[in-house]
């Protein structure tokens, strides 16, 4: 019974995959690291938006420190992302140009409100129908 125990403290399930503590913060130190760097932020302003120095930020993103909830939240307002998305393994075999204009998209769009993104969607719809028929 002690051992179980054990294991449920120092691992989790995620997204049916059991998933250690230190495989966690590497997973979300890199997910941080990849948002930093598509928005063209040193680790040195990144550090200053969080109130934290430049080693800690390099501590986090390396995965040898976890990041609290708290600054998971402050993160995810600075680079307009929801928190989940720094525990998502990112799609290794997307090619970088497709990588590219996803992130240019996303910051183009950063700023619109509801009414604004579903014309977006229904615009990118309407060029896949056309595409389709071709």
């Amino acid at each position: 019974m002690l051992q179980s125990k054990n294991v449920r403290k120092k691992n989790l399930i995620c997204g049916g995959e059991i998933i250690n503590k230190a495989e966690m913060r590497a997973l979300v130190g890199t997910n941080i690291r990849r948002e930093r760097i598509a928005r063209n932020i040193t680790t040195d302003e990144l550090a200053s938006l969080l109130g934290h120095t430049p080693s800690s930020v390099g501590l986090i993103e390396r995965g040898d420190r976890g990041a609290s909830a708290f600054n998971l939240f402050k993160l995810s307002k600075i680079f307009n992302v929801p928190t989940d998305q720094f525990f998502v393994e990112s799609d290794a075999n997307e090619k970088p140009q497709k990588k590219h204009v996803r992130e240019k998209l996303d910051s183009l769009i950063s700023d619109f409100n509801e009414e604004e993104l579903a014309c977006i969607v229904n615009i990118v719809k309407a060029v896949r129908d056309l595409k389709e028929k071709d």
